[in-house]
């Protein structure tokens, strides 16, 4: 099962100075939080891009597109980023799903945890969030530079693996803290 993040050039053709210079960037789609991959559908949820970032240690979205969802932070945390100057960031609770090929059938996995907001950037980019580690633990990424592609890959369906039908993380004391927060959320 696998995710392909590339790039098609006007002709269709695989771009590879693309990955070089924006890096892999997957289709995602992110809701209000879900428990069951089916859930998406009906949660209010958008699909963005999303850089995967192996130097962030937590998945980034673009705040302003936590809050189209109607999510309330649910606290705000110090953040340092590429500037290294300490930004007190909004904490939100939120769902990505992301489509896996295997063959011809896709599976959804889904990602429900804590998210930091940060402002959009000045300057335009082709994604609006980034895939950090928290995220990238669940999976394999295989990049392949002279293909022009990078693959995230995840285990079958079958797996005993947390994150074949969702991936949900955390013990039992947070996820309670994830549910009150979700109800929190919908009010």
């Amino acid at each position: 099962m696998r995710h392909r993040c590339q790039y098609l050039d006007q002709n269709g053709a695989v771009s590879r100075d693309a990955l070089v210079f924006l890096g892999p960037i997957a289709s995602v789609t992110l809701s209000r939080p879900v428990l069951k991959p089916e859930d998406i559908e009906q949660a209010s949820s958008i699909q963005i891009k999303m850089l995967v970032d192996t130097g962030a240690s937590k998945t980034v979205v673009d705040r302003g597109i936590a809050e189209s969802l109607g999510l309330e932070p649910i606290r705000f945390e110090p953040m340092i980023g590429i500037s290294h100057v300490p930004e007190e960031c909004p904490v939100f609770l939120l769902s990505i799903a992301i489509g896996f090929a295997d063959g011809p059938r896709t599976t959804l996995m889904t990602f429900t945890s804590e998210m930091i907001g940060m402002s959009t950037p000045p300057t335009p980019r082709p994604f609006n969030g980034l895939l950090g580690r928290d995220f990238l633990r669940f999976v394999h990424l295989s990049y392949d530079g002279p293909a022009g592609h990078c693959d995230i890959v995840g285990n079958s369906p079958d797996s005993t693996a947390p994150y074949s039908h969702g991936a949900h993380t955390g013990n039992k004391d947070k996820r309670k803290q994830q549910r009150a927060a979700r109800k929190r959320s919908r009010r």
